[in-house]
């Protein structure tokens, strides 16, 4: 979901989403996303990655807005120190997660006006879809840039990443538009389209890479403005796109503990992964943002009290079906409450809710 301007982990095989660390973890791996990384101004990033290395964790999920690295075309889009690229903030944030031994799953999404071909966005994320050519040769270049070899303009040997994740909830128009021409859907064939340009791009740069599709947003059912999160997961996988893992977002109303039918939820887990067996038997699945709310905002109306909010969190992390080789990650969102989205594990005056000791002890679990 969205904080701020908007608002981990991923294992393939025996790579393992942590500091570096091979020893596969027992359950899903407890990390964090900030949503500030993206927003504030950028001197401020080593405390906010200070505040992420203080709960412990070992991975956290990254959002790049490529409208800001990318503001106008590349006269060569390929290389990854043309000019018209401004990697400030991305170089920042990744030497300082290396140095912190922080793996990110990055994201990539809002995209610039000149690839979109769209009416301007006056919303702080630009929903319209991109190009899938372009959205491919900047995924490549992005993985080319941290392949672990290239040198920062300071002179810096940049960090390997190697998850990438393509898009954010792009079954929600909110994210990606259009999801309907008229009566007919569109949004799944230019979602498959961006992920068979950009996964060739990124294992180009890096063989190791880890592409990570879907990021489904919670939603259940489908209608004019967007997928459901079952039919989005089906139409993909009709679509055979490449991908080495699945992600989906989930923010129930219900408990961790309560028996519901309704998909996304942590009851339903199970079916997501018969879906992603259809598609291909023991693919993982990354819950790539999760999270309960304690207060009311227009994007969300359901809410729970602070201590609810520590107790579900606990629950999450314990239940049984996280606790397998299937589910890699879950990544609470938020790290901080913003107006717009009140999940953090701290307030917004930085004062820590009870979540965020119950986050702590799940990171040790």
């Amino acid at each position: 979901m969205v904080a701020l301007a908007v608002a981990v982990v991923i294992v393939a095989g025996a790579v393992v989403l942590s500091g570096g660390d091979d020893a596969t973890p027992v359950g899903a791996v407890a990390a964090v996303q900030d949503d500030h990384l993206p927003v504030d101004p950028i001197d401020t990033i080593p405390t906010r990655l200070d505040m992420i290395e203080a709960t412990g964790v070992t991975t956290t999920r990254v959002d790049l807005f490529w409208k800001d690295i990318a503001p106008s075309r590349p006269a060569a889009p390929s290389d990854p120190a043309d000019p018209a690229y401004d990697f400030a903030r991305a170089d920042l944030i990744m030497l300082g997660l290396a140095k912190r031994g922080i793996t990110p799953i990055v994201s990539v999404y809002n995209a610039p006006r000149w690839a979109t071909g769209g009416p301007p966005s006056v919303a702080a994320v630009n929903p319209n879809a991109p190009d899938p050519e372009d959205f491919g040769q900047f995924m490549g270049t992005l993985a080319a840039r941290y392949s672990g070899g290239f040198i920062s303009p300071g002179g810096e040997k940049l960090p390997e990443v190697r998850h990438f994740e393509i898009w954010n909830e792009p079954n929600l128009s909110a994210f990606f538009s259009p999801q309907f021409e008229g009566d007919q859907p569109v949004s799944l064939d230019t979602y498959a389209a961006m992920d068979k340009a950009a996964y060739p791009e990124i294992k180009k740069a890096n063989a190791d890479a880890v592409v990570i599709v879907g990021v489904g947003g919670p939603r259940s059912s489908t209608s004019e403005t967007g997928f459901g999160a079952m039919d989005w997961l089906k139409g993909l996988r009709e679509r055979n796109i490449p991908l080495d893992a699945y992600s989906q977002h989930v923010y129930p109303a219900a408990p961790p503990l309560a028996d519901t039918t309704v998909v996304p939820s942590w009851a339903t887990i199970g079916r997501v992964l018969d879906e992603l067996d259809a598609w291909k038997p023991g693919l993982p699945l990354y819950i790539t943002e999760a999270g309960y709310t304690t207060a009311t905002t227009p994007y969300r109306t359901e809410k729970v009290t602070e201590e609810q909010q520590a107790e579900y969190l606990s629950e999450i992390y314990s239940l049984p079906q996280l606790r397998s080789d299937r589910v890699k990650a879950v990544v609470w969102f938020n790290l901080q409450d913003n107006v717009n989205w009140p999940a953090g594990l701290m307030r917004e005056d930085l004062s820590q809710k009870p979540s965020y000791e119950a986050f702590t002890q799940a990171v040790d679990d």
